[in-house]
């Protein structure tokens, strides 16, 4: 029974992958984690290796449930969401597990910070997190709790320490009653590095097409990135646009920004959070940006549309001082 209801589902996820492909297949797939890392009050110069919670990579540091998620935006150019709460958890892994105890014994449902503002435009859901005492953490059932899911599928997707999703699973399936909720991946934190071809064979059983995405170079000043550019109607527009040298200037230790002769119409509602190595379109002040990094500052005022990412030497714009010509072209 289990393997007939895991087959029709899978067909079901499958036809509505078709329709993404002819209507709008960026807008319909949101991946939302939840992270230790960004809701702990860890010191800046914490050591990645001596946390199970982070991880180091040539960009910087990110959470491990996090850099899940990124290779499932990489594969599916769905939009992502990091779920946080109002209170940090404190930094000692220890306490951690004592809150999280408290927090279930008591059934508390920890309040957000961050919303997603356009819910009802996605039609699927990956959630993810680190597995806490065998189950997920209770702000992921905050987060099931502060939308309807009905007629959505939900994705969940998990780290943990060897013990595997637990009984994760099921809670966000009984969470999330009126959603149809696949069976999910669970990955131990120490592997995450090498997860790259496993979250690929796990999302192509789903039957997740993978996003078309176009290779693009930014240079300025002898240094090049390597980037993307997504198959989205604000990202094909700018596209056409290319190549472009836009004047840049930095600002708040986080990005560069720059207006753009051309204009973009944007069809997406945008978001007020950004990730590192986002390329954004804003339609307030027709300007194109690139995040680098997440600061004391992560919420924006106005909102942006994420085009692409820089897929490689990010850690350069963090050492450029000043402003920058920096061209947008075709990869060659």
């Amino acid at each position: 029974m289990k393997r007939i209801l895991a087959l029709l589902l899978s067909a079901m996820l499958c036809a509505v992958n078709a329709a993404w492909a002819e209507e709008a297949p960026s807008q319909t797939v949101l991946i939302a984690y939840f992270s230790l890392e960004e809701n702990a009050a860890y010191a800046d110069d914490v050591d990645a290796s001596a946390s199970a919670s982070i991880v180091a990579t040539d960009e910087g540091r990110v959470g491990t449930t996090e850099y899940i998620a990124r290779l499932i935006q990489n594969h599916t150019g769905g939009d992502i969401h990091s779920i946080q709460t109002e209170e940090s958890y404190p930094a000692d892994f220890d306490a951690v597990v004592d809150q999280n105890h408290q927090e279930r014994d008591a059934g508390t449902m920890p309040a957000l910070s961050s919303r997603v503002e356009n819910m009802d435009g996605y039609d699927v859901v990956f959630l993810g997190y680190p597995v806490w005492a065998g189950s997920a953490p209770r702000a992921i059932l905050s987060f099931l709790s502060d939308y309807a899911f009905a007629g959505k599928t939900i994705v969940p997707f998990c780290t943990h320490d060897g013990y595997g999703a637990g009984g994760s699973f099921s809670a966000i399936q009984s969470a999330a009653a009126e959603a149809e909720v696949l069976e999910g991946f669970a990955i131990p934190a120490g592997e995450i590095e090498q997860a790259g071809a496993q979250v690929t064979a796990w999302l192509e059983s789903l039957g997740m097409p993978a996003a078309a995405e176009t290779p693009i170079v930014i240079s300025f000043a002898g240094i090049e990135l390597s980037a993307v550019l997504y198959d989205t109607p604000e990202a094909r527009q700018f596209l056409e646009m290319l190549p472009m040298t836009v004047a840049m200037r930095q600002f708040g230790g986080r990005e560069f920004y720059g207006g753009i002769s051309g204009d973009i119409a944007p069809e997406s509602e945008g978001q007020l959070y950004f990730a590192d190595g986002d390329i954004t379109y804003c339609d307030q002040n027709n300007t194109v940006a690139i995040f680098y990094a997440q600061t004391d500052r992560p919420d924006l005022t106005m909102r942006i549309v994420s085009m692409g990412r820089v897929t490689g030497g990010l850690s350069a714009l963090a050492g450029h001082e000043g402003g920058a010509e920096m061209t947008f072209a075709l990869a060659e």
